[in-house]
């Protein structure tokens, strides 16, 4: 398993076995929980099996709550299938609350008054919405190159130099409009990644917030790309490519909203893919032309990366 799977609704296997009694005792309590928390959730790979069932989920603050009846959860061999459990769950990006049977029989209000609390915590802390950044060094690598000896070309007098990837992102959160926080996965053959190794980790302030870094590294990146991106698809709400290849067609527009916006610029109506935002190269060379990325927000990256090097607005 190289990624976990994402929540989704049972299998068509799985026939409701109905709640168990701490299950019930926990649901008679949840008041006004219950618009929020959802019974009977799934996680796993649609195109293999789905893994797992959880008691309950509350999808906008990434929180399981696990009640464990003594019956199920008792033996060395079920406690090790808990912990693998548990790791999966992790790594899908969700925390998991757990409480004994004994707890919930005892005093299910409590439980449910310690959800309540962790659930107004970390609604409280998150973000208004979390975005996403795919970065295609060697796309990035081309296109500085290319625009290096372009800028190099109309300003002769002017000591331009190669900008690294680290001072590149902020300025394109910039160009697209963004602030506050942005994820970003750098993906790159492993030859490439010992020059930036470096940025595995690494966390760029800049005036308007912060982007943290992540750096994988794959022989054939632009898939593995491709495939993060939808397995991790339920983490995000805005989603941010550096890149211009067809290889990114459908893994981003699975994605975004099935449904087009209608935008009002002038007397005009437009239609856009909401939720997403591309720097690609300009409209006449463009590997999106004709596609549903064509309605994708976008920036020319030579813009981007010329200001990085420096140039103002009216230089470009």
């Amino acid at each position: 398993m190289k990624y976990p799977g994402q929540p989704r609704e049972p299998p068509s296997w799985y026939r409701d076995r109905g709640q168990s009694h701490i299950e019930k005792a926990f649901s008679n309590e949840l008041g006004d929980l219950a618009d929020a928390i959802e019974r009977e959730h799934w996680f796993g790979d649609p195109l293999e099996h789905s893994r797992y069932r959880v008691d309950f989920l509350l999808k906008d603050a990434r929180l399981i709550v696990e009640l464990d009846g003594h019956e199920y959860h008792s033996t060395k061999e079920q406690l090790e299938q808990d912990a693998v459990r548990q790791r999966y769950l992790s790594r899908a990006g969700y925390t998991v609350v757990r409480f004994t049977g004994r707890e919930v029989n005892r005093a299910p209000a409590a439980c449910v008054a310690e959800v309540r609390e962790i659930y107004r915590e970390r609604m409280q802390r998150s973000l208004a919405k979390r975005r996403v950044m795919y970065i295609d060094y060697p796309f990035f690598v081309r296109e500085s190159a290319k625009a290096l000896n372009l800028y190099r070309e109309l300003h002769p007098t002017k000591d331009l130099s190669h900008t690294s990837l680290e001072e590149l992102v902020p300025h394109a959160v910039e160009w697209l409009h963004e602030k506050s926080f942005v994820t970003a996965f750098i993906f790159c053959p492993p030859d490439d990644a010992l020059e930036i190794a470096h940025l595995d980790g690494y966390v760029k302030e800049h005036d308007k917030g912060e982007v943290r870094m992540n750096l994988i590294q794959e022989e054939l990146y632009s898939l593995e790309l491709g495939s993060h991106m939808q397995r991790f698809s339920h983490l995000f709400d805005e989603f941010y490519l550096v890149a211009d290849d067809p290889v990114y067609l459908d893994p981003l527009r699975s994605v975004l909203p099935k449904e087009f916006t209608d935008e009002q610029l002038g007397g005009h109506t437009f239609k856009h893919l909401a939720n997403g935002k591309l720097l690609r190269r300009s409209n006449h060379e463009t590997s999106f032309v004709g596609s549903d990325l064509a309605h994708v927000r976008w920036q020319d990256v030579w813009y981007v990366i010329g200001s990085s090097m420096g140039l103002s607005l009216y230089e470009l």
